[in-house]
């Protein structure tokens, strides 16, 4: 039998079909796969921290309310109103009695050891209004203690300042400090 390759009626053959196999399809959906995890892995990351600043101003909010409010107070129980210096001697820390509350506070060494939006006790501003709704998760505490500035003299007396050290702690656990140094004038 011969073969006659040669006849004009004759059409071609359509071409094959061209799909994907079976393994060409497991490879494509492996890949995808992989991709897939590390765009949302990203996508996961940057919306987590995408509350980051916001936490960061609401934090930084609070300790410089803080910091304002006692910056503002005398430096020491004693201390003329409008200032002026008293001796260092008379100079302590802490609530002097019939001071029993943030209302009470006089004068800066008062605001030792208070804290709010721990154990309870809800967030407030210096009118006593309550802060928790603005400021879920917050608190704050304040340490005040008397402070000898770096290279100073030996004989500079150190009942001549006060350090204040605010510490802010957001609700995802970051820490913000504040600090500010007050002087005897």
């Amino acid at each position: 039998m011969s073969c006659d390759n040669s006849n004009p009626n004759r059409t071609a053959s359509p071409p094959p079909d061209h799909g994907f196999t079976l393994i060409e399809t497991v490879i494509a959906i492996v890949i995808i796969g992989i991709a897939l995890t590390g765009i949302i892995g990203v996508i996961f990351n940057n919306i987590q921290e995408g509350a980051r600043p916001f936490l960061e101003t609401r934090g930084i909010e609070l300790g410089q309310a803080m910091m304002d409010e006692i910056l503002l107070k005398r430096w020491d129980e004693d201390t003329p109103l409008g200032g002026g210096r008293i001796p260092v001697a008379q100079a302590n820390i802490g609530t002097e009695s019939g001071e029993s509350g943030r209302t009470d506070f006089d004068d800066v060494d008062d605001y030792n050891g208070y804290a709010d939006g721990i154990s309870g006790e809800p967030l407030k501003d210096e009118l006593g209004n309550d802060l928790s709704a603005d400021f879920q998760g917050f608190s704050r505490s304040v340490t005040i203690d008397f402070f000898k500035p770096a290279g100073a003299p030996a004989s500079l007396d150190t009942k001549n300042y006060k350090r204040i050290r605010i510490q802010v702690t957001a609700p995802m656990g970051e820490n913000f400090a504040f600090t500010a140094i007050k002087t005897n004038f």
